[in-house]
């Protein structure tokens, strides 16, 4: 590509070096350091993430699965389902999570539990693609002799065409 072929003067173009700094440390242990100030924060995500798995462990299939805890706050959980039909159910067994919530430790002193819908922020597992329609040679033959006695030519020559389709899969 020729600089006289941009939109723009080729006066304005500058080329711009990317120096990599290697200090050997990953972001993960830089941000994770106790002199940052955000120990408690990564101290607060493991929690959510180690008790969140085990209430959805604890909540077993179908509902685990659609079930996240988001918050601890003094004595209250907020709890979310990722749909509102997943909402009513873990609404019904409300005692129930909070009992399970309160048998982790630290989290005795919870009271309460809060729901809220939000949706999954991961994507669905991809559905296996639909399992395309066969036509068994009997029923290519059933089409076949269905033709013959129909008085819509129209009706007719299209079962032909389907019993064709059923014929040459077999």
């Amino acid at each position: 590509m020729n600089y006289n072929d941009f939109p723009f003067p080729a006066k304005d173009i500058r080329i711009m070096s990317v120096r990599k700094r290697s200090s050997g440390k990953s972001l993960a242990s830089i941000l994770a350091a106790a002199d940052n100030g955000l120990q408690p924060l990564f101290a607060h995500a493991h929690q959510l993430r180690t008790v969140n798995r085990m209430l959805r462990g604890a909540l077993g299939d179908p509902l685990g699965p659609h079930v996240s805890l988001c918050n601890i706050r003094a004595d209250t959980a907020i709890v979310a389902a990722d749909s509102p039909a997943w909402l009513t159910q873990l609404r019904y067994l409300a005692p129930t999570v909070l009992h399970i919530l309160q048998s982790q430790p630290g989290l005795e002193s919870l009271r309460k539990v809060r729901f809220k819908v939000q949706p999954a922020s991961e994507p669905a597992e991809p559905a296996a693609p639909p399992r395309r329609a066969s036509l068994s040679p009997s029923g290519a033959e059933i089409l076949k002799s269905a033709a013959e006695g129909m008085q819509d030519p129209g009706l007719a020559e299209a079962l032909r065409r389907l019993a064709l389709n059923g014929s040459t899969k077999a």
